[in-house]
């Protein structure tokens, strides 16, 4: 699946995952579903969340490389540090 096709899907503000299924959608702290992180950035609630944007874009490269949305890590990298700054969690 391509960047474009999974822009059809709520994304999570955090690491930029299309959430698909509901399942993928975060947790409150007090455990109803958060709708704007997915459950790997949210299990627990906004308050619980840690981890600096440099963390996410060193995980997310890895990912989105193995998932084959980019031919290399020097690319993966140079995209996300453009894209997941502008998402949420990373704007406040």
């Amino acid at each position: 699946m391509t960047h474009e096709e999974y822009a059809q899907y709520p994304i999570c503000q955090s690491c930029g995952m299309p959430m698909q299924q509901e399942a993928q959608f975060g947790k409150n702290a007090d455990g109803t579903v958060n709708r704007q992180y997915c459950i790997y950035c949210c299990p627990e609630g906004e308050e619980n969340m840690h981890g600096t944007l440099e963390e996410m874009i060193a995980v997310c490269v890895r990912i989105e490389t193995q998932m084959g949305l980019h031919p290399d890590e020097e690319t993966a990298k140079t995209y996300l540090e453009k894209y997941l700054p502008t998402l949420a969690r990373w704007q406040k």
